[in-house]
């Protein structure tokens, strides 16, 4: 399992405890895959930006 799907299962399943809806699981998956760079460098820039950007 790559890191990305180990991040957003991580991230779908703390959504999931906190009784977030299925949208708002869906936005939280959405704004990670929107957040990553394609270049490849930086992907703890990825993780910690994915964490920061979803507030409730």
């Amino acid at each position: 399992m790559s890191e990305l799907e180990k991040l957003v299962r991580r991230r779908m399943q703390e959504e999931y405890a906190k009784g977030s809806s299925a949208k708002e699981i869906a936005k939280v998956v959405r704004d990670i895959f929107n957040s990553i760079d394609l270049s490849g460098k930086l992907p703890e820039a990825v993780a910690m930006r994915s964490d920061t950007h979803h507030g409730r």
